[in-house]
């Protein structure tokens, strides 16, 4: 499943990052291999648990999932969370890039069950196409400033931003703890994609038909702990909240504008 704000806004995932450390230095490596410098070379497998709901409006429950990733030192990763990719600037003047491939978020029509209706039923299944991605960091001490720009090739053409800002509140050897928030913008066939309802759905499932234009997608704000309870095992702990902007808060589809999520994973280091 996608992990950038888009689809969390639309799937609500309430699962974070890969927790894992540092290989040379004295704090725990970051989140995800489009941020990580060369040095932090390590393989990293682990399975997640979180409590949330796969889509605004859908029931709350609890979601597995399972992760990995390999970072190499000549800049080449691959993850379940960025794709496959290459990191082609690494940590000049506290700046570094990346660029990948992998899936595009997706969404099922399950995914919208409640107590009352099922707004999803009779939409289609919006089915993972191949996306191309390109990340610029910032690093600056505790200050962490990440941008993502996600382009959904083949048939879609979606195109999302994602904007989000970290900073550490402990920074040790064995604990990570950070408070992020964020905000993704999308262009309209991205919006459309997770939040519009064309005459055929409208027939279809009997949600109003919309068309929303470009914009800010949502925002989003969290905090995660992240500790090493050996050099070899990370755990993670991590909570987040989401809102939806204005356009994609008036979709018929979109039955609450505000969304929460708590989750927790743990990953083998080798």
């Amino acid at each position: 499943m996608k992990r950038h704000l888009l689809a969390l806004l639309a799937l609500s995932s309430s699962f974070f990052a890969i927790p894992a450390l540092a290989q040379d230095g004295s704090t725990l490596a970051t989140a995800s291999a489009s941020q990580r410098s060369n040095e932090q070379a390590e393989q990293v497998i682990g399975v997640g648990l979180g409590y949330g709901t796969r889509y605004f409006g859908g029931e709350t429950d609890w979601h597995g999932t399972v992760f990995g990733e390999a970072n190499f030192s000549n800049g080449v990763f691959l993850s379940t969370r960025d794709g496959v990719g290459y990191r082609f600037l690494n940590n000049n003047a506290g700046f570094s890039a990346a660029a990948s491939v992998g899936a595009s978020g997706w969404r099922k029509e399950s995914y919208g069950k409640n107590d009352t209706r099922n707004r999803l039923t009779g939409m289609g299944d919006v089915d993972p196409r191949v996306q191309a991605n390109l990340f610029l960091n910032y690093d600056m001490g505790p200050f962490h400033v990440n941008t993502a720009v996600h382009q959904t090739l083949a048939d879609r053409r979606g195109t999302s931003v994602d904007v989000t800002g970290r900073y550490d509140l402990l920074s040790s050897k064995t604990d990570l703890v950070e408070l992020s928030g964020g905000f993704s913008y999308a262009n309209k066939t991205e919006m459309g994609t997770f939040f519009g309802v064309s005459n055929a759905q409208s027939a279809s499932s009997g949600n109003a038909a919309y068309t929303p234009k470009a914009g800010i997608a949502g925002t989003g704000v969290g905090v995660s702990w992240r500790h090493a309870i050996t050099q070899n095992w990370v755990s993670t702990v991590s909570a987040n909240v989401t809102r939806l902007g204005d356009a994609a808060a008036d979709s018929p589809l979109s039955e609450r504008r505000t969304n929460s999520g708590i989750g927790a994973t743990i990953g083998y280091r080798f």
